[in-house]
């Protein structure tokens, strides 16, 4: 059998299932080739339990041992979940565990994916406070900012480990996660800090940062549009 016909069918089998395996493919006929499928399923489902383990710490404390396991094996079951790339299989898991009811659990999941990007997203220098220095108001207010590549704005957090490591993450609104340079930081987000964030997208100038705060009962959007900029969340656009 040629190599490429080999190897087209053994994609096959293990996207499709053992049926999908030619009977020429192992040493020994279709038995061989059972149990050389299951060996190889029994390894790479492992593996896969092991990539959630590890990606999602904080919410298999929160969970427990036994009950954080079992949900992660009912997701992983899931066709699409089982279609993703191994670096990629936990990223529905906050919205699983949503729909599974589990709600606390599913936005510290989201905060835990979302920290993972921000680690692993792209370069780029941060705009700071004193970049903006020296403008006119006019300029000021039609400087386009957008956001950096690593920040990511998740949704409230009730965890007690959290609290002790970020004072006032669990009574905030929101939650602001940054990388301006090597390490990721975590701080907790005001309305208006998250509706700017919301907005900017591709980019948005400062006058219509600055409208946020009449919409969310008058909270100083000058003060929140700082808080992001000190947090290493923006960029030039």
């Amino acid at each position: 059998m040629q190599l490429e016909a080999l190897q087209q069918s053994m994609i096959a089998a293990i996207d499709l299932g053992p049926d999908y395996v030619v009977d020429s493919a192992f040493l020994g006929g279709r038995a061989a080739a059972l149990r050389g499928l299951a060996v190889h399923a029994n390894t790479i489902s492992h593996a896969r339990l092991v990539a959630i383990e590890e990606t999602f710490p904080r919410t298999r404390e929160s969970l427990g041992e036994e009950r954080f396991n079992a949900l992660s094996q009912t997701y992983l079951d899931r066709p699409r979940v089982a279609a993703e790339a191994h670096s990629a299989i936990g990223r529905h898991l906050p919205a699983f565990l949503g729909e599974a009811g589990y709600d606390d659990s599913a936005a510290l999941a989201a905060f835990e994916w979302a920290w993972l990007e921000a680690y692993h997203a792209a370069e780029a220098e941060a705009l700071a406070l004193s970049g903006l220095a020296g403008l006119s108001e006019e300029e000021l207010l039609q400087t386009c900012l957008a956001l950096h590549p690593a920040a990511r704005m998740t949704r409230a957090i009730r965890n007690e480990v959290l609290e002790i490591e970020v004072p006032g993450i669990c009574d905030a609104p929101a939650v602001l996660i940054t990388r301006p340079e090597a390490e990721v930081l975590v701080a907790p987000a005001s309305p208006v800090m998250q509706r700017q964030f919301e907005i900017l997208g591709k980019g948005q100038p400062v006058c219509n940062l600055l409208e946020c705060g009449g919409e969310l009962a008058g909270e100083d959007s000058m003060k929140a549009l700082i808080a992001l900029l000190g947090a290493g969340s923006l960029v030039l656009a």
